[in-house]
């Protein structure tokens, strides 16, 4: 079972590759809000999370992340984006002993208000605003198939909600962890967004020229952003009260070019942590680093996590996250 899981991942993995463009079709798929890192941890360390996710914060990034939820494990997510964008995140899952790891889990973006612009009027239309959302919800799946290789997956309903228009489509997200045995070497692979193409129902007025053309145009449908991920990670030093992980993950975008993600997370008696990270080949992402805290509770556990990464022509962006074990 494990020689043929490696292989369909492989397979999906030389799909996507083979997709390889020339150039980077960014704008080109639509519902861009799932390629965030919703969980602060992993964000502080610039993404590179895929062999590294251990809560309910795994469906957000690597789902077989999930089989390391002991008892119960709940994680929510903020983040203040750019211009006035806010964006949501909540998981939850549940370790049901040999049936697996379950859990569900929510995304949503929310644009702000908006002034309306038209050719005619491109400084605002008299105070008339607007605003868009992005919606997903899913159901989350991990289990053990070995002692050192593990799956899980994300089903998710995806809801694109553009004011003149929405549409919704589902997606699917399957991922791999596997502990090599060499020392604390684990791997972690993920494909991200596999669904039908969004198909906006209704027809808008195009201009040639500043012309309005004669007949209402079709919107064309779209695809969602799959990546492919694959990550390793390690402990490069541990004792009894401190740890420092390292983690690479190798991201392909079918939006963009291929990135490099570099993170590590040094935790002092499981309770302090410190995180720094750097994205590789991105167009605006570069250094994140963040911190949290992690107070047991007779049997709970509750934690504060933070992250800021720097998008340099952009704004710089905060996340925080609460998770919480019990």
């Amino acid at each position: 079972m494990l020689r043929k899981s490696l292989l369909i991942l492989l397979f999906l993995s030389l799909a996507l590759t083979a997709q390889g463009q020339e150039f980077a079709k960014v704008g080109s798929m639509g519902a861009q809000f799932l390629k965030i890192d919703m969980d602060a941890r992993a964000a502080a360390m610039a993404g590179a999370g895929t062999g590294m996710y251990n809560d309910a914060g795994a469906a957000f990034g690597n789902p077989a992340g999930l089989v390391h939820v002991e008892r119960s494990s709940f994680v929510a997510s903020y983040a203040p984006w750019f211009a006035d964008i806010n964006l949501y995140g909540g998981s939850l899952a549940h370790n049901f002993g040999p049936l697996g790891v379950f859990g569900a889990h929510f995304i949503y973006l929310d644009s702000g208000v908006m002034d309306v612009t038209t050719v005619e009027d491109q400084q605002g239309t008299s105070g008339e605003t607007f605003s868009t959302s992005d919606f997903a919800v899913g159901l989350s799946y991990a289990r053990k198939l070995t002692d050192k290789f593990s799956i899980g997956g994300n089903v998710r309903w995806i809801h694109e909600d553009l004011w003149v228009s929405s549409s919704s489509v589902f997606g699917v997200d399957v991922g791999l962890m596997y502990d090599t045995g060499f020392r604390s070497l684990r791997l972690g692979m993920n494909v991200r967004n596999f669904g039908s193409k969004f198909d906006l129902p209704d027809t808008y007025q195009d201009y040639d020229n500043g012309t309005p053309l004669p007949e209402q145009s079709d919107y064309l449908k779209y695809d969602l952003p799959i990546e492919f991920a694959f990550g390793v990670a390690m402990e490069a030093y541990q004792t009894f009260s401190q740890r420092l992980s390292l983690a690479v993950d190798g991201v392909h975008p079918s939006d963009n070019l291929e990135r490099i993600h570099v993170g590590g997370e040094y935790a002092y008696m499981e309770a302090a942590f410190l995180r720094l990270g750097y994205m590789f080949r991105h167009d605006t992402g570069g250094l994140s680093a963040g911190a949290g805290v992690a107070v047991p509770m007779a049997g709970y556990g509750l934690g504060i996590d933070y992250a800021f990464s720097n998008f340099s022509i952009l704004d710089n962006v905060h996340r925080f996250s609460l998770r919480f074990k019990f």
